[in-house]
């Protein structure tokens, strides 16, 4: 049980990777207050989490009944995050809303956070493979253990970026969106490369 957790683990940290959505995660609250911020980092984990097991236990019965392929899931996640990626990139704001008012806590946990960022297309796709190879209770034990370090990063995140100053943090704005961006062009052609293998030609 040992070595297949440790497996687990390191394959779901490689996945999620807390530390690089640890800079996505300051960047887009860092005008919440701190209240709201943690509201936010406990919100994320927890519908990751969720889904997370969801798919650890069910994830192929889901899919199937859903009659959804990994593809298919793959370009709708890379959709999802392309254009507020760019806006980032562009605009140096994720939402639309943001140089306005401070963005709903829940909506920032859900999108990007809880999915495609942490439970996004490869961390489900591996929480269904991996309960089915590893073992179910070793695969949620896991992403769980992975999902708690990424939880107490992003509540001292404020603290860990507190020495940088406003031109290094405009500039980590636009290189974090980019970064994004590529995430999410990757997501769509992988998923449409697989859809129509002809495309790779």
């Amino acid at each position: 049980m040992g070595e297949d957790f440790a497996r687990a683990f390191v394959s779901f940290f490689v996945i999620i990777d807390p530390v690089g959505n640890l800079v996505v995660f300051h960047l887009i609250t860092s005008r919440m207050a701190t209240r709201r911020h943690i509201e936010v980092a406990v919100i994320s984990v927890l519908a990751a989490g969720l889904m997370l097991t969801v798919f650890a236990l069910v994830g192929r019965e889901v899919l199937d009944f859903l009659n959804v392929s990994e593809e298919g899931f793959r370009v709708a996640a890379g959709l999802l995050l392309l254009i507020p990626a760019y806006r980032m990139v562009s605009q140096g704001i994720f939402f639309e809303s943001a140089a306005e008012a401070e963005p709903d806590a829940i909506d920032v946990a859900l999108v990007p956070f809880a999915t495609p960022l942490m439970a996004g297309p490869g961390a489900l796709a591996s929480a269904t493979s991996f309960s089915e190879t590893l073992g179910t209770t070793e695969t949620i034990a896991g992403f769980s253990a992975v999902l708690t370090v990424s939880l107490f990063a992003y509540i001292s995140s404020h603290r860990l970026f507190n020495i940088l100053g406003a031109s290094t943090f405009r500039l980590l704005t636009r290189l974090v969106g980019i970064i994004l961006v590529a995430i999410s062009v990757d997501l769509i052609l992988s998923g449409l490369q697989d859809s129509f293998p002809g495309l790779a030609e």
